[in-house]
């Protein structure tokens, strides 16, 4: 039914001719428990509007000003440092592999709705750059090779190993859809076949101290078909009851026992809502009734009790952390950038799981007031947190064109460039419009 309604849409002129290779942002085509499917970005062509001049700033200003950024301060000589081919000290957080792997898949979004030579040759530089430095056993991360080497995965609560894989891993998805090259998605799945052969519950212990992965393994095992993946997900998910973890790392990881047992968000609110969309992706792929449960209870709690009028999420700087249960100051609220792109993340995939209307108000709340407040006009000042109520000139105080945590512009800027892929999704009952424009 569903291809016979795209069909139908193709031809009266409301969806844009498809290629073969064209997906959704989230490909729940062959999801059993997913009762909506999204269209490629590529199917939805925008007249003159709001969201098509923000997208135009996002492509001519913000991706290439940002990758000078990326390079001025030692992002990709991180991995030319690794592969050996340049002798500089690394620069940036543990984290910091993440932002190139979030820029590249924007810019697999821009080239998915049209051709740019430009960021197409600056993508594909990029990522020659990022396979170089990969190890010969599969490992890939800037910070824990050379003299670091021995200490890979002796910090999981707070080492970013695996979210810097799992951005990696959507890069690569992303750009075998927009390019058909498979080049970082080849490199992505040499480290997830890497963990395979070392951890799991008959091997080491391992865990994700900032959730991620688990999104990028499951859409992995949708666009590849390798089962394997989605019971990686599913391992990272339930907790290895093997590792121990100190007050402070549950602090952050918002772990320490299987997903399902949640009843509350605490913690850190990005880490929540990226582990709270990769269940959802677990559950839509397999109906465990257990973590639709959990999923429920927890996203009442967000919009009962910890989410800001406009969608925003985080309420506390210590921790970048969910607050007590209405503790949401003006002033002092913290709602990072990138905690309301994953409160988007999450709606999104409950709405393909449920239909319910519910969750694209929250989706929508946060992409207009959370996300897009993110972004100047001119696109190239960024906000990390969005109080609000601030004192004096914003483009003073809140948004600057550089973070030594550079999470947060790469990803407004990949949200902005797979916009279109959030408008409509399909159903055997017809096509939802989530978006105006």
């Amino acid at each position: 039914m569903k291809s016979t309604l795209i069909s139908a849409l193709l031809t009266v002129g409301l969806l844009a001719p498809l290629a073969a290779a064209d997906k959704p942002v989230i490909d729940t085509s062959n999801s059993p428990h997913a009762i909506l499917h999204g269209v490629p970005v590529t199917a939805v062509k925008l007249g003159d509007g709001f969201w098509t001049e923000r997208r135009r700033v996002n492509e001519e200003v913000s991706l290439p000003t940002m990758f000078e950024l990326l390079e001025q301060n030692g992002i990709l000589d991180n991995f030319r440092r690794a592969a050996g081919t340049k002798d500089v000290p690394r620069r940036g957080p543990v984290y910091t592999d993440s932002d190139i792997y979030k820029w590249i898949e924007a810019d697999a979004f821009v080239l998915q709705n049209h051709a740019n030579a430009k960021l197409r040759a600056l993508g594909e530089g990029a990522i020659d750059t990022i396979v170089a430095a990969q190890q010969p056993d599969g490992y890939l991360n800037t910070l824990y090779v050379k003299e670091r080497a021995a200490q890979r995965h002796t910090r999981m609560a707070d080492n970013h190993e695996l979210y810097c894989l799992g951005h990696l891993l959507q890069a690569g998805v992303a750009w075998k859809r927009a390019t058909g090259e498979t080049k970082l998605l080849d490199s992505g799945l040499k480290m997830v076949a890497y963990l395979l052969t070392n951890f799991g519950p008959d091997k080491k212990p391992l865990m994700e101290g900032h959730p991620e992965v688990e999104m990028a393994l499951i859409e992995c095992y949708r666009e590849i078909g390798d089962k394997r993946y989605l019971e990686l997900a599913h391992y990272l998910l339930e907790s290895d009851p093997r590792i121990k973890l100190d007050k402070s790392s549950i602090v952050y990881h918002n772990t320490g026992r299987p997903f399902w047992e949640r009843t509350i968000l605490e913690g850190h609110a990005v880490r929540a809502m990226y582990a709270s969309a990769g269940a959802t992706d677990y559950y839509i792929e397999t109906g465990d009734q257990r973590y639709k449960d959990a999923l429920d209870r927890l996203w009442q709690d967000l919009v009962r009790r910890k989410m800001y009028i406009t969608g925003g999420v985080g309420s506390r700087e210590s921790g970048e952390a969910f607050g007590a249960p209405y503790e949401l100051p003006n002033q002092l609220a913290y709602t990072e950038s990138c905690a309301a792109i994953g409160s988007m993340l999450w709606q999104w995939r409950m709405l393909q799981a449920t239909a319910d209307a519910k969750y694209m108000d929250v989706f929508e709340r946060a992409l207009y007031n959370g996300v897009n407040s993110g972004l100047s006009l001119q696109g190239n000042l960024y906000c990390y947190r969005n109080p609000l109520e601030l004192i004096g000139d914003p483009e003073d105080k809140i948004r600057n064109p550089w973070y030594d945590t550079t999470c947060c512009p790469p990803n407004i800027q990949r949200v902005l460039a797979s916009l279109t892929g959030y408008m409509y999704s399909t159903s055997a009952d017809g096509l939802y419009v989530h978006l105006y424009h």
